[in-house]
């Protein structure tokens, strides 16, 4: 291992985030600061509709969500339309912004997945689902306070 390091630093015009103290990042540097990403896996099978997350993308990208597959990054979305969903920003954000940023997000998406449903989409379903995030959130909030 120490040898393959040496030949990756080695390499002009490579260099590496490190400190005398503490060592190299061995983050994204995304992960910085709390290092907690905060992820739900939601069923929208209205903006998936397509086969693709093209839909989902759009409608969670001004929520400040970013939409995964089911697997992570550069995997594909559910069958049934479910997406991993977690906040774009981690860094310079607290615990208990990332968990608030995610519910108020979860409960805006769910919105526009009914609309793309004609109105109706997973109204029952979305409402349960809400409700089952506002109590998880709760509890989060509670545990993080």
């Amino acid at each position: 291992l120490e040898t393959a390091l040496k030949a990756v630093e080695a390499i002009d015009g490579i260099e590496f985030a490190t400190s005398s103290k503490y060592g190299y990042v061995t983050s994204c540097p995304s992960n910085l600061g709390t290092g907690m990403r905060a992820s739900v896996h939601v069923k929208v099978p209205n903006l998936t509709k397509d086969g693709t997350d093209k839909q989902a993308k759009a409608a969670a990208k001004p929520l400040g969500l970013s939409v995964r597959g089911t697997g992570g990054e550069h995997t594909p979305i559910g069958a049934d339309g479910t997406i991993d969903l977690s906040p774009s920003n981690r860094l310079f954000i607290t615990e208990a912004e990332i968990v608030t940023k995610l519910y108020n997000g979860i409960k805006l998406l769910l919105e526009k997945e009914a609309a793309a449903g004609g109105g109706g989409g997973g109204g029952d379903a979305n409402a349960v689902a809400t409700a089952a995030v506002d109590a998880d959130i709760a509890e989060a909030k509670q545990a993080l306070s």
